[in-house]
């Protein structure tokens, strides 16, 4: 989106580099949300999810609660499932249509830094891409990584989650299910249906959750709780995966030194859902922003220190606030409260809640 964004710009002095080259696998659940289709709107790019196949519309949402209460609510929404392999490289083919220079195959393993200590670039192995201003969307979970070269200092806390996929498995049309596990709170386990009769099934934990165990574990122990007949019927369509997602309750240190971090680099994704891709969306086009109006506000071809810095004040304009409230729901899922909403969830006032929660879960 940063490459989608500064190439339409007329901005064309970047190069985009990535340690695959696309399509390629992304364990996720690539729910687009509703704040995903807004922030598409918003870009001007809107019938990019319509021309994506396989897709899968979400119009019904089966909730069960920690305590096996169910509720079941037709919303209007706009919510779908596209497999990230497919929306990743979507969103790829456009930044190149535009003119942006696609480098694949390069790992940042390490940046470069200059005589004052600011980053000029980044390297894999022998390789080398200096830059004036670099935006790294490298996710952020190595805490090697981490300590070395970010300037947000705050502890990580990360959620760790496992998610596979299967063929015929027993769902109705245009559903999704999300099932709050005690194992599991203040997080979940669900079902997404992905199109062509596939769904994605995981959950999605934090890390100190799992008292010592192995998530593979843990993931198959919900499955056999809740959906062990359903998946008697359905059969393997590819390999489970196990990975972590790095978030927190509010935006800190997003730009210093040169660099402008983006998405999860950025502990920026929902800490209640673990909905990342609009905010990972938002961010790289904040980011662009931020270097465009650099470079105009620069003098000798160097960029404006001050325009970069704005940045900071771009992301918590735009994520505080979600973020702070998702916090407090993921505090309320973790609470008595959350038992007595289920339980009360047959008056329209306790579905509104949860509709307006899950709705803006973005």
């Amino acid at each position: 989106m940063a490459a989608c964004r500064l190439a339409a710009g007329g901005f064309h002095d970047f190069i985009l580099a990535d340690r695959s080259d696309f399509p390629r696998m992304k364990p996720c659940a690539g729910g687009i949300s509703p704040s995903s289709h807004r922030f598409l709107q918003k870009m001007g790019m809107e019938n990019l999810l319509a021309e994506l196949t396989p897709s899968a519309p979400m119009r019904r949402v089966r909730f069960v609660g920690p305590g096996g209460q169910e509720i079941i609510m037709t919303t209007g929404l706009k919510a779908m499932t596209i497999n990230r392999r497919i929306f990743d490289a979507a969103l790829l083919d456009r930044a190149r249509a535009l003119g942006a220079r696609f480098v694949p195959g390069f790992t940042v393993r390490d940046l470069m830094l200059d005589d004052r200590g600011r980053i000029v670039g980044a390297r894999d192995g022998d390789r080398s891409i200096e830059a004036e201003v670099t935006i790294l969307a490298n996710g952020g979970r190595n805490r090697e990584f981490r300590e070395r070269y970010f300037a947000d200092r705050r502890p990580l806390r990360l959620i760790t989650s496992r998610i596979g996929w299967w063929r015929n498995f027993d769902l109705e049309e245009a559903t999704m299910e999300m099932v709050f596990d005690r194992d599991l709170l203040p997080h979940y386990g669900w079902v997404f249906p992905e199109g062509d009769g596939i769904v994605n099934i995981g959950i999605c934990l934090y890390e100190d959750r799992l008292r010592g165990r192995n998530v593979a574990d843990v993931f198959d122990e919900f499955l056999e709780r809740h959906y062990a007949r359903r998946l008697k019927g359905a059969e393997p369509a590819g390999k489970s995966y196990s990975f972590v997602i790095n978030t927190a309750g509010s935006v800190k240190d997003v730009y210093a030194r040169g660099m402008l971090y983006a998405g999860e680099a950025a502990r920026l994704c929902n800490p209640a859902t673990a909905e990342g891709i609009s905010y990972a969306m938002e961010s790289g086009v904040l980011a662009a922003d931020a270097v465009m109006k650099a470079y105009a506000r620069g003098s000798n071809g160097m960029p404006d220190e001050r325009s970069l810095a704005e940045y900071e004040v771009l992301c918590r304009k735009a994520f505080n606030f979600r973020l702070r409230r998702a916090t407090l729901f993921r505090n309320m899922i973790d609470s008595p409260l959350f038992d007595l909403m289920m339980a009360i969830s047959t008056t329209n006032w306790s579905r509104r809640v949860i509709e307006r929660l899950f709705g803006n879960a973005g």
